[in-house]
């Protein structure tokens, strides 16, 4: 059985939350449903400037991984999607994407607009994400990096950079966004 490095292997834990039908591959309904989940989860309408922005920001992201694979395809193997992930590298010319879905995910989870993400919003997150309490003070702790008692845009932003650059740390929190847990 081959060894992955870290980043692999939590692209591969992203693919299979992604790949909710279990078909072997991911599409645009896939992240899609991402969407809907923070739609129902937050009761938002299609039409909130929060839900556009997230679909918006997940649309970019997914078109940015269609353009690293082969021409034409609207559907990506765990491979694929690992290997568009990589080649698309999410440096300086592609760092947008993750800032403008750490900024949607933010303006969401923010419910009272005061610019900082509480532990009660977070406890709320969790809570549709079907994630326990318990767990939920290791994982705020470890998101809220300058120990403010509160999730900043940019601790989002750096924590969903971590998930996808430079980290040997399989749990790195920024999965949290992405249903990675």
């Amino acid at each position: 059985m081959a060894t992955f490095d870290p980043i692999t292997r939590r692209l591969r834990r992203l693919f299979a939350v992604l790949d909710t039908g279990e078909e072997g591959f991911v599409t645009w309904g896939d992240y899609e449903r991402i969407v809907d989940k923070y739609m129902t989860g937050y009761a938002l309408a299609k039409s909130d400037a929060r839900i556009q922005a997230l679909e918006k920001a997940y649309w970019a992201q997914w078109l940015g991984l269609l353009t690293q694979a082969t021409p034409g395809q609207d559907r990506l193997s765990q491979d694929e999607f690992v290997a568009a992930h990589r080649a698309a590298g999410y440096g300086a010319h592609a760092s947008h994407l993750l800032e403008d879905t750490a900024q949607a995910i933010f303006n969401i989870l923010d419910v009272d607009g005061d610019k900082r993400i509480s532990r009660d919003e977070f406890a709320t997150y969790l809570a549709f994400c079907e994630i326990s309490s318990a767990d939920a003070a290791i994982i705020f702790q470890r998101l809220d990096l300058d120990g403010d008692a509160f999730i900043s845009q940019r601790e989002v932003a750096r924590s969903l950079r971590a998930f996808h650059l430079y980290n040997d740390d399989l749990n790195t929190p920024g999965g949290i966004f992405l249903g990675v847990h």
